[in-house]
């Protein structure tokens, strides 16, 4: 005697293979269902279509092994064709139709909505505005970089936290802060430092605490370090679009100081 539940669990596997492409027409990133035997896409949305510059209908049949655009890629889907991993999330790229790269965030999983029913899918999330963003903002902070190199005060700003967003060469000289520190933006040994070379830290503590306390405080004052030298201190809060978002210290060591 036969038994009929091969045949249906035959059923309900089409069944979730045409229900699959229907359900990812839906999802706002690209996303390809890739058979598990051939490693081929089955199904793409429209903006997988629209991400590798095809129509989906054209890539459907593509073979993922033949697509990966990075060795990272290249070897996960070897180990996916020996059996191995089942799912991957990373950032990686992808090569449309017409040769551009891409830079995407990519999810794979591995799902089996029915026995006999195993798909991977390949959930691709552009992130060309996101690396656009970030290259405009490596440009704008190495702008900035050079402005601050160019004047002649020591510069130091921070954020809303204390913590040091940005400082230049003459801040450093001033303050004779290591390379070390600087270099890997230890915010609490820098300001420690500081506190370490002047002459008198208590009063000095005291002073900052009352500009903290004082959001938009604007205040210049004396500094007596330990080596001697007086320096002069010009705090600023810094803002934008009409929101604190810092402060910005400058410091000056007067002539004869």
């Amino acid at each position: 005697m036969n038994n009929p539940l091969p045949v249906a669990q035959f059923s309900v596997a089409e069944a979730a293979r045409r229900t699959w492409p229907a359900l990812i027409e839906s999802m706002l990133d690209a996303v390809c269902l890739v058979e598990p035997e051939g490693l081929r896409i089955v199904a793409a949305n429209a903006t997988a279509g629209r991400l590798l510059g095809a129509d989906p209908g054209q890539l459907v049949g593509r073979d993922m092994q033949a697509m990966a655009a990075t060795p990272e890629d290249a070897c996960f889907w070897e180990e996916i064709a020996a059996g191995g991993k089942t799912g991957i999330v990373s950032e990686s790229f992808v090569v449309t139709d017409d040769g551009v790269v891409v830079p995407v965030t990519r999810r794979v999983s591995r799902v089996e909505p029915a026995p006999g029913a195993a798909l991977y899918v390949v959930a691709l999330h552009d992130r060309s505005d996101q690396r656009r963003f970030e290259r405009q903002a490596e440009i704008a902070a190495a702008g900035l970089q050079a402005t601050l190199e160019s004047i002649h005060d020591g510069v130091l700003v921070t954020d809303v936290a204390g913590r040091i967003s940005h400082f230049n060469r003459r801040f450093q000289a001033i303050w004779s802060v290591p390379d070390e520190m600087l270099s890997v933006r230890a915010d609490d040994g820098v300001l420690d430092w500081m506190r370490r070379q002047v002459r008198d830290p208590a009063r000095y503590m005291r002073r900052l605490a009352e500009i903290d306390a004082e959001p938009m405080l604007r205040a210049t004052d004396r500094i007596l370090l330990r080596s001697g030298e007086r320096v002069e201190r010009v705090t600023a809060p810094q803002c934008s679009r009409g929101r604190l978002i810092g402060r910005v210290c400058s410091y000056r060591v007067p002539s004869g100081g």
